[in-house]
């Protein structure tokens, strides 16, 4: 016989026939209250026993969430009785969520489900962290294979507070139930809000061809960190869709976008920062608003907006110009633009010092000098290699991003001289520190030893990168790099990372550029350890800060543990360890301590 939904199952209630039958005699009657009184002191000593163990606590009717620990805001006790309610709604049997101030109050999971006849999901955690699932036979014939499995990947809380763990399971598995692709687990949204919400998780569905799930949690200290988890552990499971993961700290917002293994064509405006939403206050304290914002700020970009046609136009002819000579009319077409500099062809070698630099306000991206390189105007100190007196120059120059923490004052340069003008030179930023002490304080060193010839072919003490049409380093010269790593000669830590944390003195540095190598630690080195071997290889360069030391530059590789990958990008703020005798080449990261907020 099929119980009705959400209906309650209870042990049946039966009297024994000596209990109901009339005693014949006095007699009889006063050897059976004996027994009572005998039974009723065993059950009195037996009362605290009984009391210690929660299971014999009866199951009360409509009642779901026993915060026993105290462990779920006043916000979060509301939204958790209305899923599991919703739940049972929709078939997925009885809910139980049940919190204990520690594991000696907490029954185990497969005593509690039995007593109180949990066959949906049962919820168990403790103020210490612990939290544990258990899956029913009758949710689990409702769950598809993908959904069955998400949830059991998630039968602990993992990283995630068990105030989180417990509102978003509940809203993914009504979600699951229901057929809406909206988890609402921090509870935030009113009836119109998921509405919004749900109509733009289906119009980017189809946009994309693929499901879009929007997930929004509770964030515990940091919103941006339990939005990045719970979007990879969406997408984990759900790798064909498209998962935007939200989180609410208090009155902040965080976000993180996943796209498994899809790459629909959407772009994300402000608030994000392409898949990232940092951590940020909701205006007016509203957080739904600031919710929808996000969400309505994921778009499908329109293929050519009408501001666009005038500067398609003049990029389709500066490229149709440099297909016809790509050596000579587009660089040099950018160069009369900008008032840069460019090779002067036949000049003479000489070496300069960087006396002054002053940023003109102009970035340019083309092959040669890589993605947004800014122009410099620099006040230079000339001398020829050939012999003569130094004398000074301006000159400015496009300046390849990752030479930007080299190209300090004080740094030597290598240079070519007009014959027939010695005002007119050219900044070889290859040439980095060739030659001269001067700025050996001051950065010059920083890749002289590193990448040098070793790493991409350029002459001794230079850095030579060659970049594609899109801005980005030649393969070769990666590949280049990547052999100058197993080398050694890249600048890079000599030693282990850990060793030198341990042993170097500590600081700070803000990454100035940050370039992934297109390897990982499997490629550079098997033999590490084994939890590092799929990180990727970054190559970096930062601006390093001690106690009682002048900010100084370093360029070097290394390794950027998955985590930690979508916090990596220009101003962000590191610790570190140096070893101040190399201090432009060794530095490792201490990735538990980065990024600094």
């Amino acid at each position: 016989m099929r119980m009705a939904q959400g209906s309650r199952r209870e042990p049946p209630s039966t009297q024994p026939r000596w209990y109901r039958r009339v005693l014949p005699s006095p007699i009889l009657a006063a050897i059976v209250l004996s027994l009572f009184g005998f039974l009723a002191v065993g059950l009195a000593g037996a009362g605290p026993a009984m009391a210690a163990d929660p299971t014999m606590a009866p199951l009360v009717p409509g009642q779901h969430l026993y915060d026993n620990g105290k462990l779920l805001s006043a916000t979060s006790v509301k939204t958790a009785e209305t899923l599991a309610s919703d739940i049972e709604a929709e078939g997925g049997g009885r809910v139980v969520v049940y919190t204990a101030a520690s594991d000696t109050d907490l029954p185990g999971n497969d005593t509690l489900a039995s007593r109180w006849f949990v066959d949906g999901l049962l919820l168990t955690a403790t103020s210490d962290g612990f939290g544990q699932l258990t899956v029913g036979a009758t949710l689990k014939g409702k769950l598809t294979a993908d959904q069955a499995s998400f949830v059991a990947d998630n039968s602990s809380n993992g990283p995630a507070t068990p105030d989180s763990w417990i509102t978003s399971t509940l809203a993914r598995v009504h979600g699951f139930l229901s057929g809406t692709y909206v988890f609402d687990g921090a509870g935030i949204l009113d009836g119109t809000g998921k509405q919004k919400a749900e109509a733009a998780a289906k119009d980017l569905s189809g946009k994309i061809g693929a499901p879009v799930y929007i997930d929004i949690a509770v964030g515990g200290d940091s919103a941006e960190t339990a939005a990045f988890f719970n979007g990879a552990g969406l997408s984990d499971t759900f790798s064909k869709s498209y998962v935007i993961a939200l989180a609410v700290s208090d009155k902040q917002i965080g976000g993180y976008i996943d796209s498994g293994e899809l790459s629909p064509n959407l772009t994300s405006n402000d608030p994000w920062s392409g898949d990232v939403l940092s951590n940020e206050t909701a205006a007016n304290g509203d957080v739904q608003a600031a919710l929808l914002a996000a969400i309505d700020a994921i778009q499908q970009p329109p293929l050519i907006s009408s501001d666009m046609i005038p500067v398609i136009i003049f990029i389709v002819v500066v490229v149709l110009l440099s297909l016809a000579m790509p050596f000579i009319i587009g660089p040099w077409l950018i160069r009369k633009l900008t008032g840069a500099t460019g090779p002067i062809k036949g000049g003479l070698p000489g070496d300069a010092i960087i006396e002054s630099i002053a940023d003109t306000g102009v970035t340019v991206s083309m092959p040669g000098v890589g993605p947004d390189a800014p122009e410099y105007k620099f006040g230079l100190q000339v001398t020829p290699a050939g012999g003569g007196a130094p004398y000074q120059v301006e000159t400015k120059a496009l300046v390849p991003r990752i030479y930007i923490p080299m190209a300090v004052p004080g740094a030597s340069v290598g240079v070519l001289i007009d014959p027939t003008d010695p005002q007119k030179v050219s900044i070889d930023f290859s040439q980095m520190g060739r030659g001269s002490a001067a700025g050996a304080g001051a950065g010059a060193g920083a890749g002289a030893d590193g990448v040098g010839a070793g790493a991409a072919g350029a002459a001794p003490g230079g850095m030579d990168f060659n970049f594609d049409a899109s801005g980005q380093p030649a393969a070769g010269d990666v590949n280049a790099l990547i052999g100058a790593v197993r080398s050694g000669a890249l600048p890079t830590i000599k030693g282990s990372a850990d060793q030198l944390l341990a042993t170097g003195t500590h600081g700070t540095a803000v990454i100035t550029t940050a370039q992934p190598m297109g390897k990982t630690v499997r490629d550079i080195n098997p033999a590490a350890d084994p939890s590092r071997l799929d990180d990727p290889m970054w190559l970096f360069t930062v601006e390093v800060s001690v106690a009682g030391e002048a900010p100084f530059p370093a360029v070097f590789g290394h390794r950027v543990p998955l985590a930690k990958v979508v916090s990596v990008a220009p101003g962000v703020k590191l610790a570190i360890a140096v070893n101040m005798s190399d201090r432009n080449q060794e530095v490792a990261i201490d990735w538990d301590k980065s990024p600094i907020s």
